[in-house]
């Protein structure tokens, strides 16, 4: 291999590349990624095909250090592909950019760089630019090219929404655009629907991209108006349009597409879009240029307008909202706000009825209408009290010996963060942060120091994934500093073990990493935990000692417990003295009251909760929206079945067929005989097993299904 060496200062060697290896190299598409293919695009464009990085970076609204590190990546691996040279500088450091290009220094210090002759007129020869232009057959098609593209942006997009929602968990870290329907013409980022979304549509040869803000009608987003939702943002989009990032986006030719006063006072169904129009060419192409424009703009100033609206739009949101939050707003729903008030005075509340009456929807549409956090725990019959409260779980320690160690359940870190809420505790992203930390810390250890003493010590990353402080002394003692020790001094203050080592690491944290409190303002938020069937598990099982703590008369300190675990408890523990289950907390369990296993809910639980039953005739209003076109004969084959049913000796109301089931309707076009074979025979046979005359009940039932035995007095009245 020929070793061509150069000056430290020479930027203008002789070129090592033909043009033919030029042509042959360009149109190697496994080789030439779109990365490549971009920043090759747009040096060829300048005139004299050179310019600074820094100029272009502007230009095309991207970072210099990307195109620096794509001009070196692509120059190394065309030195690596052709595998007869390889350029280095007198003091013998491997350099790559003489291979692709030629340089000059400039005023500020900067290198202004040239495409070689070569590779220019092998592009030319190809005629490049337009070779590489970009077919867009449809949205769809267009929408996973960016899925691909936008590269981390996917990743912190969705961190950046998961903190302005609120949500415990990001939506799919695969996506930005969701697009999952072929009769539109248009995505948004996935999760949105009641805020400000990215948003991207693709119509007459023409693509639209930018902030969508959406008064369509949105499925299970009933308690307000899509107006009243959008309305915050919009408020805040036209606070913010004199800023920086619109500025600059209005300057690239972004702008409404409709009038302000239209856009100040939305109307139904309309899809309002602050964004940028790029026009296809007769055969439906993109330049590569303006495809990498589209994927920038994604990247940059777009996505720090979308942050600073959807900021000022919480703001505006918790300005709206009743400080005292103790009583709850009306809703206008009845039966929701019956169950609503029940839950409000009763603290624990069972939804019971027939299966496919919609409990566990109600049960979250009302955490929504409080605005509550809340989780959902589905019961089942091998769960139990280490699951629910606490308990020993195998762990393997660094030296691979298996031990046990104490572990929270869901309901007990549930009330872990209610009663941070409470006590304005509550970070609002120390999970993120710590793994950040761990990850940094995992790649080069860090040298601290004792704040009194000022001894040195260094802190590394254990096989758990807690800090270890190793003293720099000759006995080389480690500490462990786990990480709910650091996590309960950014939340109390306190410093319950190893003060020395551990307020520097906490101190360094803050220090290095943007940990921040919840805006926790109204600190009554209230806390709704949802037991799906929970009469499927052995209660007494689950529960344990908090048979007591549950009782609504014992909510907060007052019903303060010793668990079985106690004595394992750590300092850091703030149910150390004792379990309870704060005053903000509510308890929401759902049943089918026909299940074999309701009989294991004894009296002593049952008198420690209210319970509503949710009746199927109550439940019609799911079915707005989804099968509008058979609402009618599905109403009247509903009422006739559960008419049927009750007639049949030995069921009742609890054994009605709720009106969940027919929402399967949409997935058969409408067929009710279907709906029939797949998903009612069955229930209905498990229903009657042990009949003698199953088959002939089954056929009555069957009949009154298809509208053929007359039950239908009510409705000709009159």
């Amino acid at each position: 291999m020929e070793q061509v060496v150069v000056r430290s200062d020479d930027y203008n060697s002789k070129s090592q590349v033909t043009k033919y290896e030029w042509l042959e190299i360009l149109s190697d598409d496994n080789f030439m990624t779109s990365n490549y293919k971009y920043v090759l695009s747009i040096f060829f464009l300048e005139p004299e095909y050179k310019a600074t990085c820094k100029y272009l970076a502007e230009k095309y609204h991207t970072h210099s250090n990307s195109l620096t590190a794509l001009v070196t990546h692509f120059s190394r691996v065309v030195q690596e592909r052709l595998n007869r040279f390889e350029i280095t500088t007198e003091e013998g450091d491997k350099t790559y950019w003489l291979v692709t290009m030629l340089g000059k220094k400039v005023a500020g210090n900067l290198f202004e760089w040239k495409l070689r002759d070569e590779l220019v007129e092998a592009m030319k020869e190809l005629d490049y630019i337009n070779a590489n232009a970009i077919k867009i057959d449809s949205i769809g098609h267009l929408v996973s090219l960016i899925n691909k593209d936008v590269g981390d942006l996917k990743r912190d997009f969705l961190i950046a929404r998961k903190e302005l929602t609120g949500n415990q968990r990001i939506t799919n870290s695969k996506l930005l655009f969701k697009y999952d329907s072929e009769d539109r013409e248009w995505a948004i980022n996935e999760g949105a629907g009641t805020e400000v979304q990215y948003h991207i549509y693709l119509s007459d040869n023409r693509i639209g991209y930018g902030l969508g803000f959406n008064t369509l009608y949105v499925r299970f987003k009933e308690e307000k108006t899509p107006i009243e939702y959008i309305k915050p943002y919009i408020d805040a989009f036209i606070a913010l349009k004199d800023s920086d990032e619109m500025i600059k986006l209005a300057n690239r030719d972004f702008a409404l597409n409709t009038d302000e006063y239209d856009f100040q006072n939305p109307i139904r169904d309309e899809h309002y879009l602050f964004g940028r129009i790029v026009a296809l060419d007769d055969e439906q192409k993109l330049h590569l240029v303006e495809y990498y424009n589209i994927i920038n703009d994604l990247k940059g100033d777009l996505f720090n307008a979308y942050k600073n609206i959807f900021k000022l739009a919480n703001e505006l949101n918790m300005t709206e909202k009743s400080s005292n939050q103790n009583h709850q707003p009306f809703i206008t729903n009845p039966l929701l706000q019956e169950i609503s008030e029940l839950l409000l005075a009763n603290k624990n509340l069972i939804l019971t009825g027939a299966p496919g009456t919609g409990k566990t929807y109600l049960a979250k549409t009302l955490a929504e209408e409080w605005d509550a956090e809340y989780e959902l725990i589905q019961f089942h019959p091998s769960y139990d009290y280490t699951d629910f409260v606490e308990g020993l779980r195998p762990i393997q320690n660094e030296n691979g010996e298996v031990g046990f160690e104490l572990r929270d359940g869901s309901f007990k870190k549930f009330c872990k963060e209610a009663r941070k809420y409470q006590n304005n505790q509550q970070l609002s992203n120390f999970e993120e942060v710590y793994q950040r930390f761990i990850d940094d810390i995992s790649e080069s250890a860090i040298d601290l120091v004792t704040p009194s003493q000022g001894s040195p010590f260094t802190i590394i990353v254990n096989t758990r994934e807690n800090i270890t402080a190793v003293l720099s002394s000759e006995t080389q003692r480690q500490i462990t500093l786990t990480k709910s020790l650091i996590q309960n001094y950014f939340e109390t203050g306190k410093a319950l073990n190893w003060k020395p080592y551990l307020i520097p690491v906490c101190e360094y944290i803050k220090k290095n990493y943007d940990l921040t409190l919840t805006n926790t303002d109204n600190q009554n938020k209230k806390f709704i935990i949802i037991l799906d069937e929970i009469n499927r598990a052995e209660i007494s099982k689950v529960l344990g000692e908090l048979f007591f703590s549950i009782d609504p008369g014992y909510r907060g300190e007052s019903g303060r417990v010793t668990t079985q675990y106690a004595n394992l408890q750590t300092d850091e523990d703030v149910f150390k003295e004792g379990f309870y289950i704060p005053d903000n907390v509510y308890i929401i369990g759902t049943m089918n009251d026909i299940d074999r296993s309701v009989e294991s809910f004894d009296f002593a639980m049952r008198r420690r909760f209210a319970w509503k039953e949710i009746k199927s005739a109550d439940r019609l209003s799911m079915w707005e929206g989804q099968i509008d076109d058979w609402a009618e004969e599905a109403e009247q084959r509903l009422m006739d079945l559960n008419k049927a049913i009750e007639s049949v000796q030995g069921l009742n109301s609890a054994y009605h067929v709720g009106p969940s089931y027919f929402l399967k309707l949409a997935n058969y076009d409408g067929d009710f005989d279907k709906l029939w074979t797949y998903h009612l025979e069955s229930l209905l046979f498990e229903y009657l097993r042990g009949y003698p005359n199953a088959e002939q009940q089954i056929q009555g039932l069957k009949d009154a299904y298809n509208l053929q035995l007359g039950f239908d007095d009510d409705r000709n009245d009159g």
